[in-house]
């Protein structure tokens, strides 16, 4: 029977190490499925930002072959044969550009886009430089300003029909995700912008070049096109993430506005200013065409920067999700041996003995005293289980110090020390149940006063002492049976038990004063002075009502001028 009753329980531990093992494959092969998705996630975007930029720096070269046909169709007899080449020259990379870029695309899944190179942007720029080359091939007597912007504007449609395979590009992508979505979105502002600053002045070259007065379809266009430009600089800033606005990226920024949105756009708005008051203008059409390229190089630097900069985020994430896929592979394999061996040596190491020591337990109680002695004197693992036992107990003990010391971790504030919002939450909880409690509690709801001024101009951590300061304050003046709770990020609330208005109001004003008498000497901010205003209530219905006319009174303090009190 005893035997039995033995190997029962060694095929109920086999069956339970078989759960175990199953469980552990169970959590185990999604998270490796899921680590999987996550790499191939990472490549994809890599893949596709590849592309994007191929398709980006493609627009730019069809941007810009704007300047050397410009200095064609405005060039001298003398500087023709010279500009002329040039322009051949820059044909012939475009066109390898647009080769290598259709390829491309057709390797990485954008076969849709590859198409429309083919048969949109292709035939468009075909037509742009033919529009340009007649324009050179005709006599300069035969020649007007208004041919000369015709062929102008038949080369800005051959950018808008690149500009559409950037775009769709963009709505095609696979890994369209709030992350990379920002990098996307700059990399469509940025070549909008790129080609705006080539517009500024191509707006205005053909009038300039003829020397005649600009035509009010020329002029509507070049100040639409400024006032693009200055919308899409301004938006690039506010697009990118903040913890992406690098230094580098700050100084590329700054410069395009000095350099481009100043002296460049001014340069044209001078010329604009000479048609309107009719005075000769003071650039020739090559001259213009000279003088705006250097501007805007400024631009193309920020666009190579957010080009570079988003692919190397790419290949950033690319790389970790690559090593976390690895990591979850050999750890979960690791685990699987781990456990297999713990529950093989744990059935060897344990739970035999634990049954044999069942067992022998059964027969003294069973046997003579002479069987009892003879067990004893072999031994019977008795003293071992309770070495276990009490090993397990100090195990649980050190197990509830170190979830109380969780408990307080999870409910103190990591900055002050005090207590946070969670802590509240179980506070309210507690007062639900006892209602009494609230028509005698007192809620002092403290706001430092300009905070947000104290960040813009000392930075953060100079704002964190601040909080840290405020917070040492509120420390030194409530008892220790009261609850201080930082609410937000300078606001903090004090609940006190058992209190009037009198009370609660000499607290509050105590508190007020000793924040405005001190001064702080922190880094750069010496005699730092900043001041605060509480709002105060005592009991309510309900924890809403309470805080409720607490916030109120703030508001009031606040509306006195700050550094004040209001119940």
């Amino acid at each position: 029977m005893a035997r039995l009753r033995a190997e029962n329980i060694s095929q109920r531990l086999l069956g339970a190490m078989l759960v175990i093992v199953l469980s552990l494959l169970f959590i185990s092969v999604p998270l490796i499925f899921k680590s999987h998705q996550n790499y191939q996630h990472a490549q994809l975007s890599l893949t596709e930002i590849q592309s994007l930029r191929a398709v980006a720096e493609l627009s730019n070269k069809i941007s810009r072959e704007r300047a050397p046909s410009n200095k064609v169709m405005s060039s001298t007899p003398e500087d023709y044969a010279q500009n002329l080449q040039e322009l051949v020259e820059y044909r012939r990379g475009v066109d390898q550009h647009i080769q290598s870029t259709i390829l491309r695309l057709k390797e990485t899944g954008f076969s849709t886009e590859a198409i429309e190179i083919v048969t949109q942007l292709q035939p468009q720029l075909q037509q742009g430089r033919e529009a340009v080359d007649s324009y050179a091939a005709l006599p300069r007597s035969q020649r007007n300003m208004e041919q000369l912007d015709a062929a102008i504007l038949q080369m800005f449609s051959a950018w808008d029909a690149s500009h559409n395979v950037l775009k769709n590009m963009v709505i095609h992508s696979q890994n369209l995700d709030e992350h990379t979505s920002n990098y996307y979105t700059l990399i469509l502002i940025l070549a909008d912008l790129r080609d705006q600053a080539g517009r500024v002045a191509s707006n205005v070259i053909a009038p300039v070049t003829f020397k005649q007065k600009m035509p009010d379809t020329n002029l509507a266009r070049s100040l639409q096109t400024q006032h693009q430009a200055h919308y899409l600089w301004d938006l690039v800033n506010t697009v990118l993430p903040e913890q992406d606005k690098t230094a580098e990226f700050m100084q590329l920024h700054d410069k395009v506005r000095t350099d481009f949105l100043e002296q460049g756009i001014s340069t044209v708005q001078h010329l604009i200013q000479d048609s309107l008051s009719s005075r000769p203008y003071g650039l020739s059409g090559t001259e213009l065409t000279k003088k705006i390229v250097d501007k805007f190089s400024s631009v193309v630097n920020l666009q190579t920067y957010i080009l570079d900069y988003s692919l190397q985020v790419a290949e950033r994430e690319k790389l970790q999700a690559q090593r976390q896929f690895f990591l979850t592979l050999f750890v979960t394999t690791v685990s699987l041996f781990a456990a297999l061996f713990t529950m093989i040596y744990a059935r060897r190491r344990v739970f035999e003995p634990l049954i044999q020591a069942r067992e022998t337990i059964l027969n003294l109680s069973q046997g003579s005293k002479l069987e009892i002695a003879e067990t004893l004197q072999h031994g019977s693992g008795v003293d071992s289980l309770f070495t276990a036992i009490r090993k397990l107990e100090s195990m649980l003990q050190q197990r509830d110090a170190l979830e109380f010391q969780l408990k307080n971790i999870a409910n103190s504030d990591a900055l002050t020390g005090v207590a946070n919002r969670l802590a509240l939450e179980s506070y309210i909880r507690h007062l639900e149940n006892q209602p009494k409690k609230l028509e005698k509690l007192g809620l002092i709801v403290i706001d430092i006063d300009d905070f947000k001024q104290v960040n813009d101009q000392y930075g953060h951590m100079i704002g964190d002492k601040v909080i840290q300061m405020v917070a040492n304050i509120l420390k030194a003046h409530v008892r220790s049976t009261d609850l201080i709770v930082r609410y937000g990020g300078d606001e903090f609330l004090v609940l006190l038990e058992q209190m009037n208005d009198v009370e609660a109001l000499s607290i509050a004003d105590q508190i007020r004063r000793d924040v405005d008498k001190t001064n702080m000497q922190v880094g750069l901010a010496p005699d730092l002075h900043v001041s605060v205003s509480a709002g105060y209530a005592i009991g309510g219905a309900s924890w809403l009502e309470l805080f409720h006319k607490a916030d109120q009174s703030l508001f009031k303090a606040k509306a006195k001028g700050k550094n004040a009190v209001q119940g």
